[in-house]
């Protein structure tokens, strides 16, 4: 008998000093944060990813992510994912334990949707500063642009103006002219740089976090005309009546662009 009052003495001990854990100040309960992606037409992407934290947060785009302008962070991998065919539409933030939410929504942009909008933008600030200069603004072209598209995804495979058949739109007296540019990986799995130099082309995003399509667009026109005399001086030329610019971005934010100037009656 006693052993038997004894070894339940312990029994309710354990109980006890369990019981006392879990209510424990310091013990917090788990939640869960389930993150939705989708497009910004409204079209789930991907499945939902359900997060658990007891603890600690959950970041964007990794454990160690701060949002920054002046740096590039080295993350690991958060809950914004890269989704092939979309690029994401705003910078999501980070989440305190206390903060989390039940649910969480990222939007992303198709590739095609930025592409359009940012050479919209693109042209419209080359036309501008022609404008300025006393020349005349480019015409579109259906034609070309078609051309410009191909040439955009052609970068891809073969960065160079010697296109992938052997052919060129800078070949002397073609009566065409090529001028490029090249913007770096901005989005990937492993974060997300929001640094900007004012030098070379970039995706970029508003302090409101949402993608930039005039931003963007201006970060490729400023060094299409500044890199130097050559570039400049076939934005400025007075020959090509028509020109049209193709971007062609991928899903971790990088692209490439191209833009083709066409003399009126030149045939390729």
């Amino acid at each position: 008998m006693k052993l038997r009052n004894k070894l339940i003495n312990i029994l309710s001990l354990a109980i006890g000093l369990l019981g006392a854990g879990l209510l424990s100040p310091n013990a917090s309960a788990a939640k869960t944060m389930t993150v939705n992606y989708v497009s910004t037409t409204g079209q789930q992407l991907r499945s939902p990813i359900t997060y658990t934290r007891s603890v600690n947060g959950i970041n964007a785009f990794g454990n160690s992510y701060t949002y920054t302008t002046n740096s590039y962070p080295s993350t690991q991998s958060g809950y914004v994912k890269t989704i092939k065919g979309y690029v994401p539409h705003k910078i999501q933030q980070n989440y305190t334990y206390a903060s989390m939410p039940t649910t969480l929504t990222v939007k992303y942009i198709k590739e095609s949707t930025l592409a359009r909008k940012v050479d919209t933008q693109y042209l419209k600030q080359i036309n501008a500063y022609r404008l300025t200069k006393g020349l005349k603004a480019f015409k579109h072209n259906q034609s070309l642009k078609a051309k410009t598209v191909v040439r955009s995804k052609e970068l891809w495979t073969k960065l160079s103006h010697i296109r992938p058949n052997g052919q060129s739109y800078n070949a002397f007296n073609s009566g065409y002219a090529e001028v490029m540019a090249v913007l770096p990986t901005y989005f990937t799995s492993y974060g997300i740089s929001t640094y900007n130099s004012g030098q070379g082309a970039t995706i970029v995003y508003n302090p409101n976090g949402y993608v930039s399509y005039k931003k963007t667009a201006q970060t490729a026109s400023h060094e299409l005309l500044t890199c130097d005399a050559e570039h400049r001086d076939t934005e400025l030329n007075n020959w090509a009546t028509y020109s049209e610019v193709a971007f062609s971005f991928h899903a971790d934010g990088s692209a490439k662009m191209a833009q083709l100037f066409e003399m009126a009656g030149a045939k390729e």
